[in-house]
C-alpha cells in the first residue's frame, strides 16, 4: 500500500478539524480564523475572521445533507424514495461557551451570529438542517432551536440529556425529546421548523437513558436505566406504545443500543458482555452473542499487534485458543469498566464492531451473514475510537491512545486499518510530530453522483448490477484521511497497489 503524507497543518482547536460531508472541504481552526482547505490538494481556499466576542472555540459543527430516506407510511416497499435534487447550503458552525457563529462554505457573504444568553452553551449542533441551529443549554436548563431562514428561535423546557436525549425523524424531520419535568420521563413529539408540541407521553420508565430513531422513521426506541435490567421500550411514530423488550439477568442490564444500518435490527449491549440482536417487526430476539476472554473458534481470526525490536508495530496472526488482555474495575470507577460500549455497523449494514470494557484494548467484529466473530483486533493500548468508513463497507479505522508500557509509543503515533479483503490488518505510521496520547482520525469521503442512473442506483437498494456492467481490474478510489492532533493534522492518502479484481 503506498502512502502520500502531505506537510503538516496547524490547529488551534483542540478537537482537530473536519471535512465537508461531500468530502471536498477541510474546515479547521487556525488563530481566530476559520480557515477551509480543498480535502485534496490542502491548498487554502479561504480564510474567515472570526468575531472577537468568539474566545476559546468549542465547537465546529458541518450543516448534514438533507435526509435521502422520506418515510412513506404504511408500504415499507416505498421507503427508498430519491432525495430532493433542490441544492441545499453546506455551512459551518463555530462556537464558545455563549456566542455562535454560522458561515456559508460557498458564500463568503452569508453570515449568522447567534447569542443564545442567559444558560450558556453546554452543546451546540445543525438541527433538522443548515438553516436550524440546536442548543442546549448549561445545566440543561432548557434545548432552544435557531431558525436562520424564518429568524426566530423557540425554547423547550426540562431536557433530560444531550444528544442523546432527542433525535429527529429521518424524512419528516419530526422531533423527540426526553424530558423530565417532574417525578416522571416524558417523550415529546413537535410537528418540523415551527416545533409545535404534537404529543407528550408519560413513560413507565425508572430513569430512561437514551431515545433512537429507526432509519426508516417507524419506531423510536428508548433505553431503560442499566438498574432496570434488559428493558428498552418501542414507540410507533406518533407516540403509541408498542412493545417493551425486556429479559432477566444478573446485575446491571443494558449499556447501549443501536440500529442496524437498514434499519432491520435494534442491537442491545449489556454490562454483562451481550450483544442481542431484535428483529424490527415485533421485536423478538433473533440472536444473542457474547463477549468471551478466551476465544477458540479456530473460523475467527484473532489478530494481535506486536512491536517489533525495531520498532515497527506489525500484526500476528493468533491461532485459538486465545485469551484476551483484561482490567479489572474498580469500586472508586464513576463508570464501571464492563459491558458493551461501543456497537458500529458498517455502511451497508453486514458487518458490526463491538468493544467490551472489560477488554479495552480488543475491537471485535462480527459477520451478520454468519451470526459470528469475523476478526478480533488485539492491541497493545486501549482503543480510543473505531470508525467505519462512510461508503466502503468493509474498511474499518482503529485508534489508540499511548501505550502505557513502551516507551517508544509517544514518538511513533498509528493508526489501524482493517478490510475484510484484506489477507491481514495494515498498521499506518502517522507523523513524529503528532502525540499519540492525542491522536484522532476523520474518514474523507468524496462520492460524486453524476448521472440520473447513477443516482438511482444510489438510493435504490433493489438495483442488481447486470454481470459485465461494470469495468473489471479497475483499482478502487485512494483512501483518505484526516490525522493530528491538538495542534497539527496532516491530509494522508493511501492507494491499494493491487487492484481488486471483480469476477
Amino acid at each position: 500500500m503506498e502512502e502520500e503524507v502531505s506537510p503538516a497543518f496547524k490547529s488551534s482547536f483542540t478537537q482537530g478539524s473536519y471535512p465537508s460531508p461531500d468530502g471536498t472541504l477541510i474546515a479547521s481552526i487556525q488563530g481566530s480564523c476559520l480557515v477551509l482547505q480543498d480535502a485534496s490538494t490542502g491548498e487554502v481556499k479561504r480564510t474567515t475572521q472570526l468575531s472577537n466576542e468568539v474566545s476559546t472555540i468549542n465547537f465546529l459543527k458541518w450543516s448534514s445533507p438533507p435526509l435521502s430516506l422520506p418515510v412513506v407510511e404504511g408500504d415499507e416497499n416505498k421507503s427508498n424514495v430519491l432525495p430532493s435534487t433542490s441544492p441545499s447550503p453546506s455551512r459551518i458552525l463555530v462556537a464558545d461557551d455563549q456566542v455562535i457563529e454560522v458561515f456559508d462554505a460557498h458564500d463568503e457573504d452569508w453570515k449568522a451570529t447567534l447569542n443564545p444568553g442567559f444558560g450558556g452553551i453546554k452543546y451546540v449542533d445543525f438541527a433538522a438542517d443548515a438553516d436550524e441551529v440546536l442548543v442546549l443549554s448549561e445545566f440543561g436548563l432548557k434545548v432552544t432551536i435557531w431558525s436562520l431562514k424564518a429568524n426566530f428561535h423557540v425554547d423547550l423546557q426540562h431536557p433530560k440529556f444531550g444528544a442523546k436525549g432527542f433525535g429527529y425523524r429521518p424524512g419528516t424531520n419530526h422531533f423527540a425529546l426526553l424530558t423530565r419535568p417532574v417525578a416522571h420521563d416524558m417523550l415529546n413529539l413537535y410537528s418540523p421548523e415551527s416545533y409545535t408540541p404534537i404529543k407528550s407521553i408519560e413513560l413507565p420508565t425508572i430513569d430512561a437513558q437514551a431515545l433512537k430513531w429507526s432509519p426508516n422513521g417507524r419506531w423510536i426506541a428508548i433505553l431503560e436505566s442499566a438498574s432496570a435490567g434488559y428493558r428498552v421500550l418501542l414507540y410507533t411514530a406518533n407516540g403509541h406504545m408498542f412493545r417493551t423488550h425486556e429479559q432477566p439477568c444478573v446485575g446491571l442490564g443494558l449499556r447501549t443500543m443501536e440500529w442496524s444500518s437498514d434499519g432491520d435490527f435494534l442491537v442491545l449491549g449489556g454490562y454483562d458482555g451481550s450483544v442481542i440482536f431484535l428483529n424490527n417487526f415485533l421485536f423478538n430476539k433473533v440472536v444473542e452473542m457474547r463477549h468471551t476472554i478466551e476465544i477458540k473458534l479456530m473460523a475467527t481470526d484473532v489478530w494481535s499487534e506486536e512491536l517489533s525490536v525495531l520498532g515497527e508495530r506489525h500484526y500476528t496472526l493468533i491461532t485459538p485458543p486465545v485469551s484476551l488482555p483484561t482490567v479489572d474495575s474498580l469500586a472508586s470507577d464513576p463508570v464501571p469498566k464492563i459491558g458493551v460500549s461501543v456497537i458500529s455497523f458498517c455502511a451497508d449494514g453486514t458487518l458490526v464492531a463491538t468493544k467490551d470494557e472489560r477488554m479495552p484494548n480488543s475491537i471485535w467484529v462480527w459477520s451478520l451473514e454468519s451470526l459470528a466473530p469475523l476478526a478480533i483486533l488485539v492491541q497493545l493500548s486501549q482503543v480510543k475510537a473505531i470508525q467505519w468508513h462512510p461508503s466502503r463497507g468493509d474498511l474499518l479505522a482503529v485508534v489508540c491512545g499511548a501505550d502505557p508500557n513502551s516507551v517508544n509509543t509517544t514518538n511513533m503515533p498509528s493508526v489501524y486499518l482493517w478490510s475484510r479483503d484484506w489477507d491481514y490488518p495494515r498498521t499506518i505510521r502517522v507523523s513524529t510530530d503528532i502525540l499519540a496520547s492525542n491522536l484522532w482520525l476523520r474518514w474523507i469521503d468524496k462520492r460524486v453522483i453524476e448521472t440520473e442512473g447513477a443516482l438511482e442506483r444510489e438510493f435504490d437498494s433493489t438495483y442488481v448490477e447486470e454481470e459485465g456492467e461494470r469495468e473489471t481490474g479497475s483499482a478502487r478510489e485512494p483512501i483518505r484521511f484526516i490525522v493530528g492532533d491538538k495542534e497539527r493534522y496532516n491530509i494522508m492518502t493511501l492507494t491499494e497497489v493491487q487492484p481488486m479484481i471483480e469476477e
